[in-house]
């Protein structure tokens, strides 16, 4: 028997296998450089899009301006809203004022009215006493 117990077949599988690990490698490396190129295509592009700046959209301005007028208009109500509510506010208050003095009227009238009445039943309970009016003390002519 021979030392080497190996047979043509082994040996020639043996001389396969490091080209097959070569041509692996080589298949990883092209992957990996096409990833790589890929990647900085994309980079490169992105960049290309950032450096240059599309041009203005005339609706993107025109709405914006559709936006600034209609902010204006909405402030304008605002405002008006806030004027319309003091104006209300001070009529709400001379309304109040009104009503208070009203009722100070009212009473007064009342009272002259209880005072007017108590004199005529107290008048109407003297018929004896009845006599010629004289002008009375308490009216004041005028100069």
């Amino acid at each position: 028997m021979t030392a080497d117990s190996s047979t043509p077949g082994d040996a020639q599988a043996r001389s396969s296998f490091p080209l097959l690990i070569a041509v692996l490698a080589v298949i990883v490396a092209c992957g990996a450089l096409w990833m790589s190129y890929s990647n900085a295509t994309k980079f490169a592009a992105s960049q290309e899009r950032a450096a240059v700046a599309p041009p203005p959209d005339p609706a993107l301005a025109e709405m914006k301006q559709t936006l600034a007028s209609l902010q204006q208009a909405v402030q304008g109500i605002e405002a008006g809203q806030k004027r319309q509510a003091a104006q209300i506010g001070d009529a709400q208050q001379k309304t109040s004022a009104q009503q208070g003095e009203q009722k100070l009227i009212s009473d007064q009238l009342g009272a002259l009215s209880a005072r007017v009445n108590s004199l005529e039943s107290a008048r109407a309970e003297s018929p004896a006493q009845a006599t010629p009016a004289a002008p009375s003390p308490q009216r004041r002519t005028k100069r």
